[in-house]
């Protein structure tokens, strides 16, 4: 279970996950031995599962939403799709639609394939692409 402390620890490394313990410390008001020790637990009990870095897009980003027929697995489509070149990440999310896949490729005709590859599942009934025009990420 995490705290108030554990949360803020989380915070600052979403936002750098490179940003080093003394700094966090510093930050925080605790020791680096603190935000050491509370990280290694973190890992162990699951609570981070990992480590990732943000990088500029290629050159043509997207949100890919499918819509899934409710007899399918969506799972199974989910864990497809993220082996695509080119799709970065994919969710399952509530709403209308069942999945969104961000894609990042270099052009329009290859977004443009994935989506026509993801059309040919028989169990997906429906497409939505969004462009992304610009992205924000927040400073420590």
């Amino acid at each position: 279970m995490t705290d108030s402390l554990d949360k803020r620890i989380i915070e600052l490394l979403r936002k750098d996950a490179r940003c080093p313990f003394v700094e966090i410390a510093e930050k925080l008001g605790v020791s680096e031995g603190t935000i050491r020790s509370r990280v290694r637990k973190m890992n162990q009990e699951g609570v981070i599962r990992g480590y990732t870095i943000k990088t500029s897009s290629k050159n043509v980003k997207a949100l890919v939403e499918i819509r899934i027929d409710v007899k399918t697995d969506t799972e199974t489509i989910a864990k497809e799709l993220a082996e695509y070149d080119g799709v970065s990440e994919v969710f399952e999310v509530t709403g209308d639609q069942d999945i969104i896949a961000i894609v990042d490729v270099e052009s329009s005709q290859q977004l443009n394939d994935i989506i026509e590859r993801v059309r040919h599942y028989e169990s997906i009934t429906s497409t939505r692409t969004r462009l992304i025009l610009k992205e924000h990420f927040g400073a420590i």
